[in-house]
């Protein structure tokens, strides 16, 4: 069920994409997103492609990976096509809203894979700088670095569970409503209890790392901004203005 989720993984690799500077790819992953929910055309649709796999190309991380994602979620994408079966007449907006939740998947998941830990900390703490006399910024940041990194754990230990609970002949495959219910429970319950325990560790472990809350850090490896990095910026703008005024 949920071994072909692979969001929130990192890959660690020299390609183009990964020396790239987190700021930039945090920016871009919400300029690109921003542009997905303007287009109304084909045309629209087949530039976001050219630029999602140039970038899975230059990633050198296979495709095959990014498209894991995909089908982790086919459930999903088969309800919202059914959903706009229902209250679409035109199969274009059917199309256009399923390719719209594809783009974002992929590319968010692009950041978390050629993107280490570190570095997604650094970016947001560098993006939310301006806003730091009124948010806690650096422990905002690791939030949400350690919420995305958690994922695949978590769906680790859930396949754990899952195969767990079918060894002791709890039926997943069952038609029957109350059952699978149940089952679900069967899941639910100690993921919910194994989250628990595993931030408290994490809380432990944090502090015996001294780790200051409210305290600006320092980051070993930090891939600094370049003119790649701004030449890529602008060609984000010009997508964006494309879909928007085209």
């Amino acid at each position: 069920m949920f071994n072909n989720i692979t969001f929130g993984k990192y890959y660690n690799k020299t390609s183009v994409i990964h020396r790239l500077s987190p700021i930039f790819k945090i920016i871009s992953l919400f300029i690109m997103i921003g542009s997905i929910f303007f287009i109304d055309s084909y045309i629209d649709i087949l530039m976001l492609t050219c630029y999602l796999v140039l970038m899975m190309i230059y990633s050198n991380i296979s495709i095959i990976t990014y498209l894991k994602n995909i089908y982790s979620i086919k459930i999903f994408l088969i309800f919202i096509f059914i959903i706009d079966l229902i209250f679409y007449s035109s199969i274009s907006n059917i199309i256009f809203d399923l390719y719209k939740l594809i783009f974002i998947i992929i590319y968010s998941s692009a950041l978390t894979y050629t993107t280490s830990t570190s570095e997604i900390t650094y970016g947001i703490e560098k993006i939310l700088k301006p806003l730091s006399n009124y948010i806690p910024v650096n422990d905002i940041s690791m939030i949400i670095t350690l919420t995305i990194r958690y994922i695949p754990t978590l769906t680790m230990e859930s396949s754990r569970i899952i195969k767990s609970q079918k060894l002791r002949g709890i039926d997943f495959d069952s038609k029957n409503i109350r059952v699978k219910i149940s089952s679900l429970v069967g899941v639910f319950i100690p993921m919910f209890i194994l989250s628990l325990k595993k931030s408290e560790s994490l809380g432990d472990i944090m502090d015996l790392r001294l780790y200051n809350y409210g305290k600006s850090r320092t980051n070993l490896r930090t891939n600094s901004w370049k003119k790649i990095d701004s030449i890529l910026l602008f060609l984000n703008i010009v997508i964006l203005g494309i879909v928007i005024f085209y």
